[in-house]
């Protein structure tokens, strides 16, 4: 099978390795709108029903509803991963392999960061919000990422 790099090799000569990166990194921009329409909105009504949630707790609901608009902001948060992974799915395989390393560089760390810490926890330092996990989370994929990108540059 021909690739887009075949053809550029055979009329330009060898690519330089920058080229090469280039045209691995770059993704499908319809791709790349559709990822940035599905995560964004998913984020906007969620942020939206954050406040809402917690402005309904705050006022009065009660009862078991007061469950189930604390969990309302989980529906649309529900969107990020369905954008992370139909994103993933329009990459090539380089991308794709990057990703993996780093969100195998992600997870692993954070299971070992967040068990140290609930040791440490047990020897008096404060609790923490488990909402602190998925921040802690997204911050070592994107570090994670960057390191798997270095390493195929």
């Amino acid at each position: 099978m021909t690739s887009v790099l075949d053809v550029q090799e055979v009329l330009n000569g060898p690519l330089q390795e920058e080229q090469i990166m280039m045209e691995c990194m770059t993704t499908n921009p319809a791709a790349k709108r559709r990822y940035y329409r599905e995560l964004f909105g998913g984020l906007a009504v969620y942020m939206v029903l954050v406040f809402a949630s917690v402005h309904w707790i705050k006022h009065g609901v009660s009862g078991p509803l007061k469950y189930l608009v604390a969990i309302m902001p989980v529906f649309p948060a529900l969107m990020v991963p369905v954008a992370v992974v139909n994103f993933v799915r329009s990459m090539d395989e380089l991308q794709r392999r990057i990703q993996l390393e780093g969100l195998a560089f992600a997870f692993t760390l954070t299971a070992v960061l967040t068990m140290a810490y609930g040791f440490l926890e047990n020897a008096g330092l404060p609790q923490l919000s488990w909402t602190l996990v998925w921040p802690l989370m997204g911050f070592l994929w994107a570090v994670g990422t960057y390191m798997a990108r270095r390493r195929y540059r």
